[in-house]
């Protein structure tokens, strides 16, 4: 119990003083927001390193570890039920889908696509390759973000807690923990949404960023991989709301956040179900199979 009020103690702490740092030089408008946005993801990995190196107290992580059944659940699951009921929402709520001018192809035939891009002019064919390669990019790159994200709350604490409060307990204490420790982002400005105040924000956002943690909490259950859950939070952040990309923004932030409220709701439904059908109910401590030979 010590290591682990040391593991929260410490990923909170960094937390605030990070975002001390960037609400004191100017919130969102800082120049240090855009680092501190990426330096944030590796605080929990720095936390995991300091009850290590101090009470010898490793993450549970077998490096070789990789179910390729669960793959397409780590890729999909959380983008495709977003997407599945926030763009009908938003077809109810607008009355069509707005999609970016330069994704209608102009007289020559071709898409002229943002210089901000830099992608140049395209045929249909080149376009989708582009999407399909920057979709593919941002998953990689954010995953290896994440990876330090989910070395400390699913591949450290949440094994911890499973042990003490037994698994379905510890997922939605991880995942509320996980989500609170976002919060002085949120009022800094290292996390921001045109439109949202920082206080409207941190009211909000947290709810959504619990209900995917239940499924990250689950997705470790089920696998115990560091690599699938990464995989999962960085589809979660890069493919999460991916259409949007490539959208007009809403009439009103109301509407973008009612619709991506239905989408989290449905997630929580999800998350429900496979919390309560698919997560064994005893509380048998967990092997630290960071210590099991790989050949047994």
């Amino acid at each position: 119990m010590n290591a682990i009020v040391v593991f929260v103690a410490a990923t909170y702490s960094l937390s605030i003083v990070l975002s001390l740092i960037v609400g004191l030089t100017g919130g969102h408008d800082s120049a240090l927001a855009g680092l501190a946005y990426v330096s944030s993801t590796f605080l929990p990995a720095v936390a995991v390193l300091i009850v290590t190196t101090t009470l010898n107290e490793r993450p549970r992580v077998r490096w070789d570890n990789f179910p390729l059944r669960y793959l397409p659940v780590a890729l999909f699951l959380i983008p495709g039920v977003l997407h599945a009921v926030t763009l009908p929402l938003l077809v109810a709520l607008e009355g069509q889908l707005s999609w970016q001018d330069w994704l209608t192809p102009q007289a020559d035939g071709l898409y002229h696509t943002p210089l901000s891009r830099g992608w140049g002019t395209l045929t249909v064919e080149g376009l989708v390759g582009r999407m399909a390669l920057n979709a593919i990019a941002g998953l990689v790159i954010v995953s290896v973000l994440t990876f330090f994200e989910e070395i400390g709350w699913r591949a450290w604490l949440l094994p911890r807690l499973r042990d003490r409060l037994g698994a379905r307990s510890a997922v939605v204490v991880t995942a509320a923990m996980w989500a609170l420790w976002h919060v002085p982002f949120q009022l800094s400005g290292v996390q921001h949404i045109d439109g949202m105040s920082p206080a409207r924000l941190a009211s909000t956002l947290p709810v959504g960023i619990m209900i995917a943690g239940l499924i990250l909490g689950w997705l470790w259950l089920r696998t115990e991989s560091i690599w699938l859950v990464s995989i999962a939070h960085g589809a979660l952040n890069n493919w999460g709301q991916y259409a949007f990309k490539y959208m007009n923004d809403s009439s009103t932030v109301e509407k973008d956040v009612l619709a991506l409220g239905g989408g989290f709701v449905a997630l929580f439904a999800v998350a429900v179900l496979l919390l309560w059908c698919g997560v064994p109910t005893d509380a048998s401590p967990s092997v630290d199979i960071a210590a099991v030979p790989t050949n047994q």
